[in-house]
């Protein structure tokens, strides 16, 4: 709540961001490290798709 004017101002933003944030974050503690590797390499891999970014990026 530190910077927002109000808490339903704050309730939009975290509503907005949290898939996007449970996308990039696997739970990595129940993950192998190799696991989780692949898991992120695969998501922004996804993320670029989605964004129209090219896999060179």
């Amino acid at each position: 709540m530190r910077r927002f004017k109000s808490p339903g101002q704050a309730q939009r933003f975290v509503s907005t961001f949290d898939p996007i944030r449970s996308h990039f974050h696997p739970k990595q503690h129940q993950l192998s490290a190799k696991r989780y590797r692949e898991q992120l390499r695969q998501r922004f891999e996804e993320w670029r798709e989605v964004a129209g970014l090219n896999s060179a990026a």
